[in-house]
């Protein structure tokens, strides 16, 4: 079976994904993670599974990684309070009952491709190694001349800066409203 069309309704629901994981973890990175960890989940078990409703399906892959992944979490302490499980559970509910494909995940896409549009090529070409071309930290490192904890570095500093410039760029959105 082909997997090329699975990944790619997976990349178009990330805003979407991202938004609900960073909800639930309150952490920029452990979401990130937490979407790639899914993504695995989804290419291995699309290729075995009849998906009849992919979106929904994905969704159930993805709360049920971040459920794993809040309450394997050894840190929530540095993070403040842990949310209780009674409000997990809450958001998991709503997430996965929203059937909406409402405009602001277009949009937070839109300000998003802007934001990759505004980065530097090399920002740009770290970004397409490690989503578009799906290449590993090693590949990518043998790819720059680096090591592969400096790649797992400066990606980390890029999804920071795009994190900051999507808000920016939804909050701007949200006063021309």
């Amino acid at each position: 079976m082909d997997e090329t069309p699975h990944i790619q309704q997976y990349l178009q629901l990330r805003s979407e994904f991202m938004g609900y994981l960073y909800a639930m973890t309150r952490d920029v990175e452990l979401a990130e993670e937490v979407y790639q960890n899914a993504a695995v989940v989804v290419i291995e078990k699309a290729e075995t599974e009849t998906i009849r409703d992919f979106r929904a399906w994905a969704k159930e892959v993805v709360r049920r990684q971040a459920l794993h992944a809040v309450r394997a979490r050894a840190t929530a302490e540095r993070h403040g309070r842990a949310m209780s499980p009674e409000l997990l559970e809450a958001v998991s509910v709503v997430f996965v009952q929203d059937t909406s494909e409402d405009s602001v995940v277009r949009d937070e896409a839109s300000a998003l491709k802007q934001c990759l549009d505004g980065l530097p090529s090399d920002k740009r070409e770290l970004i397409a190694l490690r989503y578009e071309r799906s290449s590993s930290f090693d590949e990518i490192s043998k790819h720059t001349g680096s090591t592969p904890a400096a790649v797992q570095r400066a990606l980390s500093r890029i999804r920071k800066l795009l994190h900051g410039c999507v808000q920016r760029r939804m909050q701007l959105a949200e006063g021309e409203s």
